[in-house]
């Protein structure tokens, strides 16, 4: 074990050295995003169908990658590549437009972080088709980091968010074609709906990570670090949105929820290969199952919840047990407190929705200051993001001096923008490895009101204390405009990614969060300015408020990281009969097997592929299996798919099929996997087993 460590640490070491090499000579492109604001939305049609009601559409879009080829995002250099998928990745999208015309799209994505490219790019294809563009439009992240981020919209982040550097173009231009016939689903199937929104609070589940650095705050009067304070210093409370819509019959029926709260999606190692949701997988999956069960004639049903204020909030798994059996528990632990609050909302849905937005672009580096606050106008890392946080800490590097969590200047800190920060490479030397202007330079400030709820997106990770002082600005500004609101869901990693925001006190003890808070000792209190402001000017006025720019301008390293599609000239074919293998510490029992298919260009694991079938031994007639009312297949939580070689010469590889924690009925039943049928071959059937 301390072997591998030493060898792990001498990989990031010549890492580090190999970019120090290739930096300068790394070719990059600049890609120009225009903002047109909808024609649409200026021109609004009063005789547009359902004018004058309150209405919502909802759409679900796989996102899963081909495996063997984009890495999974999230641990830096310690990540991998995606070889398949355990839980699938979604997008899910919903669409809201008040009786006044003032419409609104929110897009949760099981990624690792939200993108500035992805949100421009799906705003400007939007506007030429609705009422949304880039100023009435968010797009959330789970922050699952077993899911891909090579679409971050700065090439610092598409460098070192995983261990391969560059944006996936191939990738995003899928997920942009994905989200974007999601949105226009969601629009033109939207109807007359109720919207109701509410909060509940779910303890337990969660624990702050860095604790140390959080009693640092002049809030904080208990200044205990004992481990059961860990699970009180976080930020328990769940914010949601429900959406119910009318059918054909006249009749309410669910169309869905979405709703934020506060946990990194880092339930499982970053030794793990498959790419998946975490825990947010089963909090979606029983919450769905739930809202079938009690409503079997509505139709698709599109939950789905994203990161509230978590940047020092972990998952209360077991220490020294992440995988897929505590993802599993801590998950479907708050699916049911989310059942519960999805549930309760249902007294309180109205048709009286009203709807606001307002959005100002700030390039925070030519604009450092405001209200006279000011952040650093360069951003640097530091020495401390190096080691990783707790449960995550790199080997070796992780527990040095100068790089171990807390590690911090000595001497005076007037006048410097960093404070106690320690550079990574020193503040020479990290300009040299890392150009100034390849960090993120703007933000895109964000409130939007329903009715008694505001929605504040920002693309930090924001630590508990944080957002608690950005939710008391804004509370604060809303009521001081005499429109007072009862819930404020502040969400992280929305519209893309900037690092970390600590309060001064949290950074000033320079653990893992605040050597991320790239900008500086004054970032909070430089956000919670700009925000106020936005507050102010948006409660002066009736209509929505947007201050963007004519474009946006992105510069980084391109590449194609997908593999390409492959002529098809073998057959499908077992290469591994079903096998089971039984549960064992931290792993659980699963049955295994390998067949021959179409090349991984072709696969095209956002479609489904594999499931479960089952018959008695008396009869001829093979079902497929439900168990517990959820279909076994890939769309759930216990089946995987996992690329076992490469392609060949004819256009085939070999894939590893699971069934986790399978169903066992005694002799008298059989099954066999089902694979779909891909790139002209048909249905495929493994050998049956029982």
């Amino acid at each position: 074990m301390q072997t591998s460590r030493y060898i792990q640490y001498a990989r990031f070491c010549l890492g580090m050295l190999l970019f120090s090499l290739l930096v300068a000579c790394t070719p990059q492109e600049t890609i120009v995003v225009p903002f047109d604001i909808s024609p649409t939305r200026i021109n609004s049609d009063e005789k547009a169908i359902y004018a004058g009601q309150f209405i919502a559409g909802a759409a679900t879009v796989d996102i899963t990658p081909p495996p063997g080829s984009l890495p999974r995002a999230g641990y830096a250099t310690w990540s991998n590549i995606g070889e398949g998928f355990r839980t699938r990745l979604y997008a899910r999208v919903y669409y809201l437009r008040d009786a006044e015309g003032d419409s609104y799209l929110l897009v949760q994505t099981d990624l690792a972080t939200g993108s500035r490219v992805l949100h421009t790019k799906l705003g400007a294809a939007l506007a030429a088709i609705s009422d949304i563009d880039a100023s009435n439009l968010t797009i959330t992240a789970t922050h699952s980091h077993s899911a891909p981020g090579q679409i971050v919209g700065s090439q610092f982040y598409n460098k070192h968010i995983s261990h391969v550097s560059g944006f996936a173009e191939d990738y995003f231009e899928f997920l942009l074609m994905q989200i974007t016939a999601a949105a226009s689903e969601a629009i033109a199937s939207s109807r007359p709906a109720k919207m109701a929104t509410g909060h509940i609070d779910i303890w337990g589940v969660t624990r702050n990570r860095s604790i140390q650095a959080h009693v640092e705050n002049d809030s904080i009067q208990n200044k205990s670090v004992a481990d059961s304070r860990t699970f009180h210093s976080i930020n328990p409370t769940m914010y949601m949105v429900r959406l119910d819509t009318i059918d054909e019959s006249g009749n309410y029926q669910p169309l869905g929820a979405f709703a934020s709260f506060s946990i990194h999606g880092t339930a499982l190692p970053s030794s793990e290969t498959l790419f998946n949701a975490d825990v947010w997988a089963y909090i979606h999956k029983d919450w769905e199952l739930a809202v079938k069960r009690t409503n079997p004639i509505a139709g698709q049903v599109h939950v789905s919840a994203f990161e509230g204020t978590h940047g020092d909030v972990a998952p209360a798994t077991r220490f020294d047990m992440l995988g897929y059996i505590e993802a599993r528990r801590v998950g479907k632990e708050i699916a049911q407190q989310t059942i519960s609050l999805y549930q309760n909302l249902a007294a309180s849905l109205t048709t009286e929705v009203d709807l606001q937005t307002a959005i100002r672009y700030v390039n925070i580096r030519e604009q450092n200051e405001v209200g006279g606050v000011s952040i650093c106008q360069d951003a640097a890392a530091g020495m401390t993001l190096a080691a990783a946080p707790l449960e995550h800490t790199s080997p070796v590097i992780g527990y040095l001096p100068f790089f171990m969590q807390g590690s911090r200047r000595w001497g005076d800190e007037i006048d410097n923008c960093q404070g106690r920060k320690r550079i990574l490479g020193f503040s020479w030397g990290q300009p040299l490895l890392e150009p100034k202007d390849s960090f993120p330079d703007y933000v895109n400030f964000q409130l939007v009101r329903l009715n008694d709820l505001v929605i504040a997106p920002y693309p930090f990770e924001i630590t508990v204390e944080s957002g608690r002082r950005l939710a008391a600005d804004i509370q604060q500004s809303f009521s001081s405009a005499g429109k007072p609101v009862r819930d404020v869901m502040v969400t992280s990693l929305a519209g893309g990614y900037t690092g970390y925001v600590t309060t001064p006190e949290e950074y000033g003890r320079q653990y893992y969060e605040g050597g991320h808070t790239i900008y500086g000792k004054n970032t909070l209190p430089f956000l919670q300015a700009h925000t106020r402001r936005l507050a102010k000017d948006m409660n002066q006025q009736k209509s929505s408020l947007v201050d963007l720019p004519e474009a946006w301008k992105y510069r980084f390293e391109v590449k194609k990281f997908l593999p390409k599609t492959e002529p098809v000239l073998g057959q499908r074919e077992e290469i591994l009969s079903p096998v089971y293998s039984h549960a064992h510490t931290n792993e659980e029992g699963r049955w295994r097997f390998q067949w021959r298919d179409v090349a991984p260009g072709t696969i095209q694991l956002h479609q489904p592929l594999l499931s479960i079938e089952s018959r008695h031994v008396n009869d001829a007639d093979w079902q497929p299996l439900v168990h517990d009312d959820l279909p076994v297949n890939d769309t759930g939580y216990d089946m995987g798919v996992r690329l076992a070689s490469d392609t060949d010469d004819l256009g085939m590889a070999v894939y590893t099929g699971y069934w986790f924690n399978p169903l066992f009925r005694g002799e008298d039943y059989e099954y066999r996997f089902v694979v779909q049928a891909r790139g002209g071959l048909p249905v495929f059937y493994s050998s049956v087993f029982q």
